[in-house]
């Protein structure tokens, strides 16, 4: 039965994404309002990491995450961002640990609040979501 499913999983999984884009995507292209921002080298923002600069051990986690313009490197004063921790794992889906985002005195900085539960490579994937700004990065961290 197992392999069945491995061998069944897969090939539907394929099926599904080079399928042909239905209707329903397009009707929700059409609709988008016309006021909505959309990314212009003005308002377009990385997340990176503030600290620490030091290694970062297994273990409970606070990291400071600043977002900076793409074309000055100053910080910018976003009032919201979307954070979530994963660890790849080889032949098994990604490991992924809670993730607590609270905006620090710094506007534009935020403190997160994780855990690596094992040593490795983990992705903190941000994603800014601010009215004015956008942006999204993947922040890879080595994690002792």
């Amino acid at each position: 039965m197992k392999k069945i499913i491995t061998l069944i999983l897969p090939i539907s999984i394929l099926m599904v994404a080079c399928g042909s884009p239905s209707t329903d995507t397009q009707t929700q292209v059409e609709t988008v309002p016309e006021t909505e921002i959309t990314a212009t080298e003005e308002n377009t923002v990385m997340v990176a990491l503030a600290s620490p600069e030091e290694e970062i051990l297994m273990g409970d986690a606070e990291l400071i995450l600043e977002v900076k313009d793409n074309t000055s490197g100053e910080t910018v004063p976003v009032e919201n961002i979307e954070v979530s921790s994963t660890m790849p794992m080889e032949g098994e889906d990604p490991m992924i640990s809670k993730v607590e985002i609270e905006p620090t005195e710094t506007p534009g900085q935020f403190k997160v609040k994780t855990n690596f539960s094992m040593v490795g490579t983990w992705n903190l994937a941000a994603t800014v979501k601010d009215a004015k700004y956008q942006g999204e990065n993947e922040i890879v961290v080595e994690v002792k």
